[in-house]
């Protein structure tokens, strides 16, 4: 009777696993895929600014730091399915934080990169509790204001340099380390540190049950509130978390140019972040930076070769969401699968 037992124990422990097995094979063939992936890109972004000129690092730097500010935007669209039209702004509240605490009050950037961090967050999840209660084009336009706000406040504030803005903003200070920031290679893999801890929180995020919850809020928000789950604190929590990396972006950003004005917060900007998603596929992890790295690159392209660059980037555009579904991660992600099924198809010929 006891090996009876012991029997069909083991044959509905074999049955759960067999049922279960695809989709946890599916699981760890994605997590494989995605650490392949992150090695790869490390890779190539540890060596990039090894072969290049002086001019492309500091290029570099920007996609990276682009790339902090639209994976945050990502986080709001791909995953919650929201369309923010103001993030631009909490990238200007992480920069002007940085500057005024380092050139106006003498503040270590370390602890003023902190304070960015922590004030993008603090405001964008206020502001993240009125916007969220809306849908849709009110979301946005709601996000718009908002961000039009924070852009006429340090337009008009006479402590932040007004239109001019500021500059003469410090680096952080990596002497501890041996290490100069004011030289642009170092700058760059300072960023490439901060970016690499960022996404690695942001993918903790993603694939976390909080990150699973957005998902379903963005495919069918109904749906959640009957199974329990209310939708408005994850979106404001998100949307916090969102402006959190943009703020990280803004701190990177003046200590990248030394400068920043009030143009940095302007809705212009913002729209450009929502480009740079739609063109690198907001269903990609790494999506946002394949299309910071296509907008920086294609820009600084175009631009040498005429001043009417804006028209032939919208061409660009309008034919990468035409003819590259999801993006340039999601063509890549196709071409992939052809070329596997290619390859198998060969060796079942064989």
């Amino acid at each position: 009777m006891q090996e009876t037992t012991e029997e069909n124990w083991a044959a509905s422990v074999d049955t759960d696993s067999s049922r279960h097995d695809p989709l946890d094979r599916t699981a760890l063939r994605d997590q494989r895929n995605f650490l392949v992936i992150s090695a790869i890109g490390l890779v190539v972004l540890v060596v990039a600014p090894l072969v290049v000129s002086d001019f492309y690092v500091s290029l570099l730097t920007e996609i990276l730091i682009f790339g902090l500010l639209v994976s945050g935007v990502n986080l709001l669209l791909g995953y919650t399915g929201l369309v923010s039209l103001g993030h631009a702004a909490f990238m200007g509240i992480g920069a002007y934080t940085t500057a005024i605490g380092t050139s106006l009050l003498d503040f270590p950037v370390w602890a003023m990169m902190i304070c960015s961090v922590l004030a993008s967050f603090l405001i964008a999840y206020g502001v993240g509790i009125l916007s969220v209660r809306t849908k849709g084009v009110q979301f946005l336009l709601i996000t718009l204001a908002f961000g039009e706000m924070f852009h006429a406040i340090a337009e008009k504030s006479r402590v932040t340099g007004g239109d001019d803005g500021m500059t003469n903003i410090p680096r952080i200070d990596l002497e501890f380390l041996g290490l100069d920031a004011d030289h642009d290679r170092v700058f760059y893999f300072f960023v490439l540190a901060c970016f690499v801890i960022a996404m690695a929180v942001l993918r903790r995020v993603v694939v976390s049950p909080f990150g699973r919850v957005l998902v379903g809020i963005r495919e069918n928000e109904k749906r959640m509130l009957a199974v329990g789950y209310t939708a408005f604190p994850y979106k404001a929590l998100a949307f916090a978390i969102s402006a959190t990396l943009g703020g990280l972006a803004g701190s990177l950003w003046v200590q990248h140019g030394f400068f920043v004005n009030p143009h940095l917060m302007t809705w212009q900007m913002s729209g450009e972040a929502l480009l740079m998603v739609i063109i690198g596929g907001s269903q990609a992890f790494f999506g946002p930076l394949l299309g910071a790295a296509f907008y920086v690159l294609t820009k600084d392209f175009l631009s040498d070769l005429t001043e009417a660059y804006l028209l032939f980037f919208g061409l660009l555009f309008v034919l990468v969401v035409a003819f590259f579904h999801g993006g340039l991660a999601g063509f890549a992600a196709t071409l992939a699968r052809r070329m596997r099924r290619g390859s198998a198809k060969q060796e079942g010929d064989q």
